[in-house]
């Protein structure tokens, strides 16, 4: 008889195997999972890192990723299928005009949430919730008054599109918060299932208003109405099924506020590109842009959903930890994101031919569009700096990154339009890797103050 601390695990199939044979069944799936694990704690001390951590999160978050991924797919094969490129490109832009509204509701607060749980202050969950819908005042009166402008230049559906972002997306981007709390409590599976839910309802919404009409103005209502749905729903659940402490930490707040603040440049640089390219190459050209990046985007917000993971291992870390493992990964993970940006210009003329043939002009946008895959060390690169509170080096790159974006954007496009806008956005990557690694090897060490944090 085998004694064990815990209960052996027992196979889905077991109870269709006969019981004189479950015993050892169950011991031999045992002793593969043991293997398994230990050869993948090698592999993990080999590079460096907990890859059993990595593995479990990044499971869990690329499955959510895979959904969001999916239906988000099945949604612009419906856009390109049954929308002109000219309502495409029109509702693109009042995506971009949310986008740049969405900075004005404090985004950063999440980063800080998902520190402050991790370390035990799970009371930020409500606190930092409440505050963020108090400030959702300031976005929706932003978005009143552009609507007006609209409204009085004639340009009716622009004026609806911005009513409903004022009434709806800032308190979906409030309630979001959720996502922070579970993050940080490093529940990934329950992330997967609660944004599985958060998915359905949003797109599920988009895709029924697609079915009743074709006008850009009512799909605009479904998805911001649907994103705020979920959202109220899925942030209730988060409270009754978790049930966050009161702890809270003084510094959440004017941290997080400090990092929505620092966000707000490149939030608007981020959507500058599609401002552009509508005002100055027309709507179809945008929708033709759109569809250049949709794919690029998908994969690398993928890759990038990685640094949720890292974000409360590494605010667990001391600093000269974290610059350790900077410099032992981030070579190897400029290799890999140069692989994947190969592979997928080899195949991106054959996925457009299959899912987007209105878009073929895409093609040869796309497949250079790949390189933007070095966005995601960039990324990693700055949890690594919020993961150290280092509020002074993400103000600097906070506000070069966007300001250079900025610039390249509008001396590129007038020199060699759309082309132009594709090469500044990789030039801008590349710069913010480069930025990010010196800012944070010349960044002065300070000694955090958490006791709960290993040194």
């Amino acid at each position: 008889m085998i004694r064990s601390g815990r209960a052996l695990w027992r196979p889905p199939f077991i109870d269709f195997v006969p019981k004189t044979k479950q015993h050892t069944i169950i011991i031999t799936v045992k002793k593969i999972k043991d293997y398994i694990r230990e050869h993948i704690h090698r592999v993990g001390r080999f590079f460096g890192t907990d890859l059993m951590y990595a593995i479990k999160g990044g499971f869990w978050m690329n499955c959510n990723y895979f959904f969001v991924s999916l239906c988000g797919l099945i949604t612009s094969i419906l856009f390109a299928r049954l929308l002109s490129k000219d309502a495409f490109g029109t509702y693109q832009y009042v995506l971009s005009i949310a986008g740049i509204l969405s900075a004005l509701t404090l985004t950063g607060m999440n980063a800080a949430v998902i520190r402050a749980v991790s370390i035990g202050y799970e009371g930020e969950l409500v606190r930092t919730t409440k505050y963020q819908l108090w400030l959702g005042a300031i976005p929706t009166l932003v978005a009143f008054t552009a609507s007006g402008w609209y409204f009085f230049n004639g340009q009716s559906g622009l004026f609806v599109s911005l009513l409903w972002i004022g009434l709806f997306l800032p308190t979906a981007n409030a309630l979001n918060t959720w996502t922070a709390y579970v993050a940080g409590k490093k529940q990934f599976k329950r992330g997967f299932y609660f944004s599985l839910i958060n998915t359905i309802i949003s797109y599920g919404g988009v895709i029924a208003m697609l079915y009743f009409t074709r006008d850009f103005v009512w799909i605009a209502f479904g998805n911001f109405f649907f994103g705020l749905l979920g959202n109220i729903i899925l942030y209730t659940m988060t409270l009754k099924s978790m049930r966050p402490n009161k702890e809270i930490n003084s510094e959440t707040l004017p941290y997080g506020t400090h990092l929505s603040v620092m966000a707000i440049p490149n939030a608007v640089s981020a959507q500058l590109d599609a401002l552009l390219v509508f005002y100055f190459l027309g709507a179809p050209m945008l929708a033709i842009y759109s569809f250049a990046t949709l794919l690029p985007e998908k994969i690398s917000g993928a890759l990038k959903s990685m640094s949720s993971i890292a974000l409360p291992r590494l605010s667990e870390k001391n600093e000269f930890a974290v610059k350790d493992f900077l410099k032992k990964k981030l070579w190897w993970i400029l290799l890999a994101l140069a692989l994947c940006a190969g592979c997928y210009s080899l195949v991106a003329p054959w996925l457009f031919y299959i899912l987007f043939p209105a878009y073929i002009a895409s093609i040869p946008f796309t497949q250079i569009y790949s390189l933007s895959f070095f966005s995601v060390a960039a990324t990693l690169v700055q949890t690594a700096l919020t993961s150290q509170r280092k509020t002074k080096e993400l103000y600097v790159s906070g506000i070069t990154i966007p300001a250079t974006r900025a610039i390249l954007l509008c001396v590129m496009l007038y020199y060699f339009g759309l082309w132009g806008i594709i090469w500044a956005q990789i030039i801008t990557n590349i710069f913010a890797i480069l930025l990010q690694m010196v800012l944070f090897k010349t960044a002065p060490v300070t000694i955090k103050n958490d006791a709960t944090i290993a040194q």
